[in-house]
């Protein structure tokens, strides 16, 4: 079970670093696309995609580390 879980963890910490590496190329793509009404609003919407999604895998970890600590 313990394997499981730090599987688990590790899947769920590889997937925080790929989400912020999503993040930072869209605000690249935001800054990059400055002046352009379509890339600032596509930029934003991707942006708030990102935001859910990292709070989303956040919530999970928590989850998961309370699960942890319960059954360590």
């Amino acid at each position: 079970m313990e394997r499981n879980s730090e599987n688990g963890i590790s899947l769920i910490q590889a997937m925080g670093e790929k989400i912020s590496e999503i993040h930072q190329l869209a605000e690249e793509l935001k800054q990059m696309g400055h002046g352009m009404p379509v890339i600032e609003k596509n930029a934003r919407c991707i942006l708030s995609f990102i935001h859910a999604l990292k709070f989303g895998v956040s919530d999970i970890a928590d989850v998961m580390i309370i699960k942890e600590d319960n059954h360590g």
